[in-house]
């Protein structure tokens, strides 16, 4: 038997041939992906900004990426102005790209000021009245006028020009009426500032529209601050302390009637077990007195009633019958009870006119203890049974207000006022009266 063959081995494959060094001279690179920009700037440092602003065009289109696009174009942007017509379109495409990133951005200061630099793109594309919109939308009114006024766009500017008008107006009433109220809150005419304060913090103007976006805001914020700040100094409860001499105090009581007992909201608050919540009370009552003729007429006098008092109410020394009023004709003792607590008391002259009343616990200390003056509804002022001060006081709700005799000059603070003038006192204030026995200060408090 023959023994097989072995198989031969494949032929070699023949050498590859050879490209001539002529042919690989004469193909051209494919470009990598930055040349054409590196073509471009190489064109501006040539001064050939038309074919460098026409590749840089060309080369955004192939670029994906939304923030390699816009800079770019800025890039090209800020080398080009909006001159010539390649520079216009290279602004044109910038202010497009901003546009549409800026329609997937939330509303705030970033998407802001994406459309403010589309606008001002847009403004050297020569498309200022499309600037002019986007400006508009902003409430940048000012600039908006100008970008309507080089495109020629004379009903967006004439509409713009009133808006900016009616602005000016209103912020400049607000300035104006901000001016105003300084000058009365320092003059103490208190009244009429907060009533101005109403008035132009009312007006739905300011909060809506084109207004919300101008300087009128922040004129009406400035307002309310003063506002808050008279509120939080407002007399509480028809009640004012008035501190003076050497650490001295009178409080005023101006309701239509003072109550006097053991509750911790009476007017005049006093200790004793054996005394009622709310004991007596002194009030305005009509009573008869003697007319000319003989027949009687009725006036009004302060009068003190008990309360239904368990321990009973004692008017110099004589008891009172619950509900039945009793006129002050004169200075008197007060006690509540039998020895519980002691008051003395001076009815104001009623034949002056005055209808009021001084009065303060009697005891150990009497003499620390404040003056209460009860004036029901108003009246002259007076810090104890032995000063009257030329002043009238009266209630102006919300307010408390001081009016000073003719012929007495006073200061509200460091701000002086004229003679006979009528101030609305708040916490705080420091009153100021040049009397004939020397200067009188009055430090208004409002606890």
């Amino acid at each position: 038997m023959s023994r097989p063959s072995k198989p031969r081995p494949p032929p070699p494959p023949p050498p590859p041939a050879l490209r001539p060094p002529s042919t690989a001279l004469d193909t051209p690179a494919r470009p990598g992906p930055g040349d054409g920009l590196a073509r471009a700037r190489a064109l501006e440092h040539t001064g050939d900004h038309a074919r460098a602003a026409a590749l840089r065009l060309e080369y955004a289109h192939t670029l994906c990426g939304t923030a390699q696009r816009i800079a770019l174009l800025r890039e090209g942007a800020a080398r080009h102005s909006g001159a010539t017509e390649e520079g216009r379109s290279l602004h044109q495409a910038l202010a497009e790209t901003l546009l549409r990133h800026a329609e997937f951005m939330e509303d705030g200061a970033p998407r802001r000021a994406i459309l403010m630099e589309a606008a001002r793109a847009l403004e050297e594309a020569d498309q200022g009245a499309i600037a002019g919109e986007i400006y508009e939308r902003l409430h940048m009114l000012r600039r908006a006028a100008v970008a309507y006024e080089r495109a020629g766009a004379v009903t967006q500017l004439e509409y713009v020009l009133g808006l900016i008008d009616q602005i000016e107006h209103i912020e400049a009433t607000l300035q104006r009426a901000s001016d105003e109220i300084d000058v009365a809150v320092r003059e103490g005419r208190r009244f009429l500032a907060h009533s101005l304060l109403h008035e132009h913090l009312h007006d739905v103007r300011i909060t809506r529209g084109p207004l919300a976006h101008s300087g009128a805001p922040l004129l009406r914020a400035a307002l309310a601050r003063v506002l808050a700040d008279l509120g939080s100094a407002l007399p509480r409860g028809q009640r004012v302390d008035l501190r003076w001499g050497a650490g001295q105090v009178t409080r005023v009581v101006l309701r239509s009637d003072l109550r006097l007992g053991r509750s911790p909201d009476v007017e005049i608050n006093l200790a004793g077990a054996s005394l009622s919540r709310e004991h007596a009370a002194l009030r305005l009552e009509a009573i008869a007195a003697p007319g000319s003729l003989g027949v009687d007429e009725v006036e009004l006098a302060v009068a003190l009633v008990d309360l239904g008092s368990r321990a009973g109410t004692f008017w110099r020394g004589e008891a009172l019958a619950p509900g039945e009023p009793v006129a002050l004709e004169g200075p008197g003792e007060l006690a509540l009870g039998l020895s519980a607590a002691r008051l003395e008391v001076h009815p104001l002259p009623r034949e002056r006119g005055e209808l009021g009343a001084l009065l303060r616990p009697l005891g150990p200390g009497a003499a620390a203890h404040p003056w209460t003056l009860y004036l029901p509804g108003g009246g002259p002022l007076w810090l104890t049974p032995e000063r009257p001060i030329p002043a009238i006081l009266e209630l102006r709700p919300p307010f408390i207000a001081v009016r000073i005799a003719a012929g007495i000059r006073a200061q509200l603070g460091q701000e002086p006022l004229g003679p006979g003038a009528s101030i609305e006192v708040l916490h705080g204030d420091r009153l100021h009266l040049d009397l004939p026995d020397g200067r009188l200060t009055l430090e208004i408090s409002m606890t």
